[in-house]
């Protein structure tokens, strides 16, 4: 794939979308790590209450790995939003959105998205 496609730079502000894309992707790997199915209603603020209890494995240094990379995207898209509009940020996480959907239906077993995802 081409790098510069791949790190956003086919939209308006491709700085805030290197971003967002670094910290997802990081936790989709930590959810496959972590065994749990990202997007499912509820869930991130179940991470965020620190509720490990919703991991299929047993690792709480990478749960708490992806907590707080769950906080940092929090915090990224409301300074997103802030600095781009509304818009230009759901443009750009709808994309990295569909770039893991990919990625995940490409080569995995799908456990960092939900069931009607894949």
């Amino acid at each position: 794939m081409n790098r510069r496609k791949e790190y956003g730079a086919e939209f308006k502000h491709p700085y805030w979308a290197r971003q967002i894309n670094a910290i997802v992707h990081e936790l989709s790997r930590l959810a496959i790590v972590c065994d749990i199915e990202l997007g499912l209603p509820g869930l991130p603020e179940r991470i965020l209450k620190n509720d490990d209890s919703v991991c299929g494995r047993d690792n709480p240094r990478m749960f708490q790995q992806m907590r707080q990379h769950l906080m940092a995207l929090f915090t990224l898209e409301m300074r997103t939003i802030e600095r781009l509009g509304p818009d230009d940020t759901k443009e750009i996480l709808n994309h990295v959105r569909a770039t893991i959907i990919a990625m995940r239906r490409a080569g995995s077993a799908g456990h960092s998205l939900p069931r009607d995802e894949l």
